[in-house]
């Protein structure tokens, strides 16, 4: 059983081991369970991707509609009876096409009998033995859409996926786990290991987990009376209840990413994008009537439940795996719409301290607000506080259904809206798949299924009735300054609250937490649930312990960031811990076989990640030092501890520039730190700011733009602060050479006397002639207060001496890099590290390598020709490995005779293949005379198959490299393209051979690239088009025909 894997493992009943009969060993006899299983149905996407295809399916559904859609049948019928009919029609198309197949697969058979009939009559025929061998080839790979569904991890996925970031090589560097396969759990205290067993245990907690609880309606009602929740707007309302359109139908199908798992009528998201108007127009009716009459497809109601294990848990326990429900797409996209309209209020709704799911709100906000909170209790150590880390169990699926559909109707949502909501969570079904097989059916009535685009934000709209009971609590206290209260931060269930006295006052916190749990369904594990404490002695830490029942850990970890009393040790406990696991992995990883793109791509897919969400939410590396030694690290194990044979700058540079795109660390957290100051820029976050800079006497645009840090040693005395201002000053005067339009000066120098919200700029207050060479001027005091009415003569005043202090460095004419970060919400970061990898990389002009190729084919090599390698030629292929092949010759990465003749003396610098002539990189990839006739016959065979005329030159077979004038469609450049990199590829794996590659190997090469190219292509995501493939038809000509005259 140790070798079995666990796919068979449950399906194993009996072992036997027999009698030594045939040899020395006894044989095992293994009763393997052959129970017949229901293999569910799963649209095939191939069929969405030709033209003639998707008109197929157009006319089938118009001609169903036409016929079908009439007021005597229920739309919710006509409906349901159209997936049947559809599914029906697609699975004959695939037969048929199947069928089609099968004919031609035939033909080919009878040509390959032919051909060995004739190598028999003539074994030394090579001609006949090259074609037959090019005619199994053929029978091989014909069968594509069969091997896309059969080999789609193997051969192909090695091609598209190996040595760059995705599953591929994230299975290869983790640790092999068949996580979909339960091969045991636990049940009454046993362990079970059969399919049945583990469904029925699975099927009994969640059976019981879903069971509708007791709550009296009247006591929700009575609670959210007390609450005070008003009413939403009638504008809110309106957008809430109107009609839906064919648009927002289209919209939400749009924003559904493809190859998703579909739900239990096996119908994926491509089925909807492929522009049936018959289609969308019937989804909007059956969705009106949703809204008007409560009434959805039976089809919506179903749901298929599987379980994701969580990480580092025990798998044994059905409580360690997390539900995902695979929902039907079509009821996706009506929740999609409800979801979208929904989000549009609660934006505006739910408060700024609670940021899961909602745009423009980000998770480092809440960590920073908690750093914050403890600095400032750092400076304030009279004051106790304790940071509460609340654990929910199970919260999305513990929410009772008659706590949110009352509170849409306490703040009165509207009908419409309300009957669409209620019609989705009024009955719901599900069945649990284990192991490949389901579950018998069973009722939900409680909880947000996990799956659901409206799940999170029915979660969210609920929990901000709890903080907005605390939030008007006046006994439980957190920071309270500037007429502000820091009581808490929430992303989804993850929920830390600041208790200040905590001895006096956790009693009341729990307490109100409690009371919302009782009538929301909200539970909380109070062996999970931490309390972090500061400015608290032992003695006074056991009374807190003893009151609450709570344990006191010495650190908390909240949304994956440590957190202990002190912020100094935020290096250690994250940043110096990670970095260990990190060298573990590295050191494992080491052995692997992986290429040079391979290695960058496990650092892009598993290092990078985990630095930049601490660079993101803690960016407080003070010294460099730290970052270029995990950086030399990170390029050791690229390098697989050898030498590097390319430039640093060179592997940094972005793929677009012809570099290897390799993560910079130090300027990723540079990046992110940057973005942190976007808020001390904007000033638009005060809450956050005002924390901040609690203690601060001036605004924060003083120290920004004028130095005032270097004068007030305050502003050093903060742990965030004093990290983020050094990052700034590094980078000022790139972004800036003249005084910002963005910058305040009353917000500089008087932000803790004023503490105003909105702080007059440069860009407001000087007049127009910005646009021209003259100086620019202030706007009289008038002007100025129509913009601000808080300034007055006094304030214009203070402007004016700043003005003057400014005017001699001049003033920016326009919106710089930095103006537009700061009014960006999107890629930030991504901006931010290319803007610091640019002035990185500055000084790097044209590379050595250039400048060689450029000697070695006799021209110069002009840089748009260098754009259409790395923009255009390289981005040809799927396969990884063939864009490292062109990288590596581009960039001369491969050792020669010449060059190893340098490294070392008594080594020989003659070529490898003529061994007469000195073996430099020109002469092993085009002089040798051994290779001259290899690409010779390159050029004349791509000349035929593609009936081009092009003249034999290295910069054209090596580089891709040809005269302009020469008018080549995009498909026969792309075809060349593959033609020349099979003949490269091959040249490399011969790099040391006496012998160059033959025709036949070239062929059987490009052949491959051929066949794997079709397969990926089936298996890209269908984008609901037609989508265009490459055409293989010239090569696919040309070997017809040299196999018919073979």
């Amino acid at each position: 059983m140790v070798w079995v894997s666990k796919s068979l493992a449950t399906k194993i009943e009996n072992i036997k081991i027999l009698s030594r009969d045939l040899s020395d060993h006894c044989p095992l006899l293994l009763e393997i369970n052959k129970k017949s299983t229901f293999k569910k149905w799963r649209l095939n996407e191939n069929l969405l991707k030709q033209g003639n295809d998707i008109e197929k399916i157009k006319n089938m559904t118009k001609e169903y509609f036409k016929y079908n859609d009439t007021k005597e049948m229920r739309p919710q019928i006509i409906w349901d009876a159209f997936k049947a009919m559809a599914r029906g029609f697609l699975i004959q198309l695939n037969a048929s096409k199947r069928k089609q197949k099968e004919l031609e697969m035939v033909k080919l058979n009878n040509e390959i009998e032919g051909k060995e009939k004739d190598l028999k009559a003539n074994p030394r025929n090579q001609s006949t033995k090259r074609a037959l061998d090019i005619l199994r080839k053929r029978k091989a790979n014909w069968d594509m859409e069969k091997i896309a569904n059969q080999i789609k991890w193997v051969k192909q996925n090695a091609f598209e996926n190996a040595n760059k970031p995705g599953k591929w090589l994230a299975r290869l560097i983790r640790k092999k786990r068949q996580n979909q396969q339960i091969i045991a759990i636990k049940s009454k205290g046993k362990i079970v290991t059969s399919d049945e067993n583990i469904r029925e245990e699975f099927k009994t907690f969640y059976e019981k987990l879903y069971t509708k609880e007791t709550i009296n309606p009247e006591k929700i009602m009575e609670y959210l009376g007390k609450q005070n929740l008003g009413k939403i707007t009638d504008a809110q309302r309106l957008n809430l209840n109107k009609e839906i359109t064919n648009e927002e139908i289209l919209k939400a199908i749009n924003s559904f990413e493809s190859n998703k798992a579909p739900g239990p009528d096996g119908f994926t998201i491509a089925f909807y994008k492929i522009g049936q108007e018959e289609v969308i127009r019937f989804l909007c009716k059956l969705m009106n009537q949703a809204l008007q009459e409560k009434i959805i497809p039976e089809t919506w109601k179903e749901a298929i439940i599987i379980m994701i294990p969580k990480e580092n848990s025990d798998g044994l326990d059905v409580q360690n795996y997390r539900p995902i429900s695979l929902l039907n797409t079509d009821y996706k996209i009506f929740t999609k719409i409800l979801a979208n309209r929904m989000k549009e209020f609660l934006e505006e709704w739910i408060g700024e301290d609670q940021t899961g799911f909602l745009s423009a709100r980000s998770i480092k906000d809440n960590v920073r607000i908690i750093i914050d909170a403890i600095e400032y209790y750092e400076q304030n150590s009279q004051k106790e506080v304790g940071f509460l880390a609340l654990d929910a169990e199970k919260a999305f699926d513990n929410l009772n259904w008659n706590f949110f559909k009352l509170l849409l109707e306490e703040l009165d949502f509207g009908f419409q809206f309300q009957n669409g909501i209620n019609s989705i969570y009024e009955e719901q079904w599900a069945k649990i798949q284990i192991n490949g097989s389901e579950s018998t059916k069973f009722k939900i009535n409680k909880g947000t299924r996990q799956g659901c685009p409206l799940s999170p934000l029915i979660f969210i709209f609920a929990l901000e009735v709890l903080l907005r009971a605390i939030n008007r609590d006046e006994k439980l206290q957190g920071i309270r300054l500037d007429n502000r209260d820091y009581k808490f931060r929430a992303f989804a269930d993850d929920l830390i609250c600041i208790i200040e006295n905590p001895r006096k006052s956790i009693q009341d916190w729990l307490s109100k937490i409690d009371e919302f749990g009782k009538v929301a369904g909200l539970k909380i594990n109070s062996k999970k649930t931490k309390i972090l404490t500061k400015n608290m002695s032992k003695e006074k830490q056991k009374e807190l312990f003893d009151i609450s029942g709570l344990e006191i850990p010495a650190k908390i970890k909240y949304l994956g960031i440590w957190l202990s009393v002190k912020n100094n040790k935020l290096l250690d406990l994250n940043y110096l811990s990670k970095w260990k696991e990190i060298q573990s992995d590295l050191e494992k990883w080491s052995n692997l076989n992986v290429s040079l793109m391979g290695r960058i791509a496990i650092i892009k897919m598993n290092v990078l990640p985990k630095m930049l969400y601490m660079f993101q939410n803690i960016p407080i590396i003070r010294k460099a030092t730290l970052l270029n030694n995990w950086q030399k690290e990170i390029m050791k194990f690229i390098w697989k501890k050898k030498k590097a044979r390319i430039k640093y700058s060179t592997m940094i540079s972005p793929k677009k520039q012809g570099g290897f795109g390799v993560p910079d660390l130090k300027l990723y957290h540079d990046a992110c730190a940057l973005n942190w100051i976007t808020e001390w820029t904007k000033l638009k976050q005060i809450k956050i700011l005002n924390l901040e800079g609690h203690e601060l006497r001036r605004g924060w645009h003083g120290y920004l733009w004028y130095n005032k840090s270097k004068i007030e040693k305050q502003f050093g005395n903060h742990f965030i602060r004093s990290s983020l201002i050094k990052i700034w000053d590094k980078y000022k005067r790139q972004f800036h050479t003249k005084t910002p339009l963005w910058l305040s000066p009353l917000e500089a120098n008087h932000r803790r006397l004023l503490g105003w919200r909105d702080w007059p700029t440069y860009k407001e207050i000087l007049n127009s002639a910005l646009n021209t060479n003259t100086t620019p001027q202030l706007k009289d005091l008038q002007e100025i207060q129509s913009i601000n009415r808080n300034v007055t003569w006094y304030h214009y005043f203070q402007i004016k001496e700043s003005y003057k202090k400014d005017n001699p460095e001049g003033f920016e004419t326009e919106q710089g890099f930095w103006d537009i970060i700061c009014q960006s919400n999107k890629k930030v970061i991504s901006i931010l590290y290319s803007k610091l990898l640019e002035w990185e990389l500055q000084s790097e002009g044209t590379t050595k390598a250039m400048i060689q190729w450029a000697n070695n084919i006799g021209r110069p090599i002009y840089i748009h020709e260098w754009e259409s390698i790395w923009r255009k030629k390289i981005k040809y292929s799927y396969s990884t490995d063939m864009k490292e092949n062109w990288l590596k010759v581009l960039h001369r990465w491969y050792l020669t005779p010449k060059k190893i003749g340098l490294m070392y003396k008594k080594a020989n610098n003659k070529c490898w293949r003529c061994k007469t002539q000195i073996g430099s990189y020109h002469h092993m990839w085009w002089s040798c005379k051994k290779l001259e006739k290899f690409w010779t016959m390159v050029l004349e065979e791509s000349n035929k198959i593609l009936k081009t005329n092009f003249k034999k030159a290295p910069e054209l077979l090596l580089l891709g490299l040809y005269d302009q004038s020469i008018m080549v469609d995009r498909n026969t450049d792309k075809l060349f393209t593959f033609c020349i990199t099979a003949a490269r590829m091959l040249v490399a794996k011969q790099w040391k051979s006496e012998n160059a590659p033959t025709k036949e190997a070239w062929l059987g090469k490009l052949i491959e690239i051929k066949d794997m190219d079709k397969l990926t292509f089936l298996l890209r995501k269908s984008n609901g088009r037609a989508m265009k493939d490459t055409d293989w038809s010239p090569l696919e000509d040309y070997i017809k025909k040299i196999t018919s005259k073979n």
